[in-house]
């Protein structure tokens, strides 16, 4: 029961966390307008266009997570995409402060670490979960 409490948990920080970062990007705050200020230069890539791509992207992540906690039904698929879909986007933000950003930002990347972490212990326990929704 105490697996099933921590992934509850961990689920509901990981919905908070990339939910916290997508909404800015998709309304087009200053400050994740700038932090996509150089994408074009840097990989050719529009600088508004990839931020509302990584915050659409983010804002799936979250559905799904929420999904996961919600739709018994779909519960492992939710569950399963939502966490590979934060592993990929997790990653790239990482690829993103150290490839692409003139200077890496430190607490993104602890942000980012700890969402990797949460979505890499997920996936690994996600047969557990389902043996428990079992019971």
């Amino acid at each position: 029961m105490k697996t099933k409490r921590t992934a509850t948990v961990l689920t509901v920080i990981a919905i908070i966390a990339i939910g916290y970062f997508a909404i800015p990007k998709l309304i087009g705050l200053e400050q994740s307008v700038k932090g996509f200020s150089n994408f074009e230069e840097v990989i050719g890539i529009p600088n508004d266009l990839a931020r509302y791509t990584t915050g659409v992207v983010e804002l799936i992540t979250a559905i799904l997570l929420v999904l996961s906690l919600t739709v018994a039904k779909r519960a492992e698929t939710t569950h399963i995409a939502g966490y590979l879909l934060l592993s990929g986007t997790m990653v790239g933000g990482l690829l993103t402060e150290f490839l692409i950003r003139p200077e890496p930002k430190v607490m993104l990347v602890y942000i980012a670490i700890v969402l990797l972490a949460i979505a890499i212990y997920q996936l690994l326990n996600t047969h557990t979960l389902k043996a428990l929704d079992n019971e």
